[in-house]
């Protein structure tokens, strides 16, 4: 009899346990943000004097479309892509905008694949990054 009274006073507790188990929150993580690879369409913003990205990677021969939002207020920057960072060499130069403004730049990416170099011209030694053909 008394191993039924023990039973008894178990099933409180067990009901408990599963009701506080049922209330839990179950939260599934977020998953982190992953870069943008092979696209075409990229948004890249200027703030405090640097790019919001330091890499872009498209596809080779792809018809790239960027929308440049330049956050800086009164300060010139723009995007511009070269072959190398000794900048000699051209792939395509956005025009200048001062901020705050967007700006859309298009054109072709090479269609040789490798590591070329974005900079802002105005800014040409703390606004930069590679761009990544693939």
């Amino acid at each position: 009899m008394l191993h039924k009274r023990s039973m008894f006073a178990l099933i409180p507790l067990v009901a408990l346990v599963v009701l506080i188990a049922g209330c839990a929150s179950h939260t599934t993580p977020s998953p982190a943000p992953v870069p943008s690879t092979g696209g075409n369409n990229i948004t890249v913003t200027a703030a405090g004097m640097a790019f919001d990205t330091t890499s872009i990677t498209v596809s080779a021969g792809a018809h790239v479309t960027i929308t440049f939002q330049n956050n800086d207020s009164g300060i010139p920057h723009n995007m511009a892509f070269y072959t190398s960072a000794a900048a000699t060499t051209i792939i395509y130069q956005g025009a200048r905008t001062t901020g705050v403004s967007t700006v859309t730049y298009t054109f072709d990416a090479p269609t040789t694949p490798g590591t070329y170099f974005f900079r802002c011209d105005v800014h040409p030694t703390t606004m930069t990054g590679s761009f990544i053909v693939q």
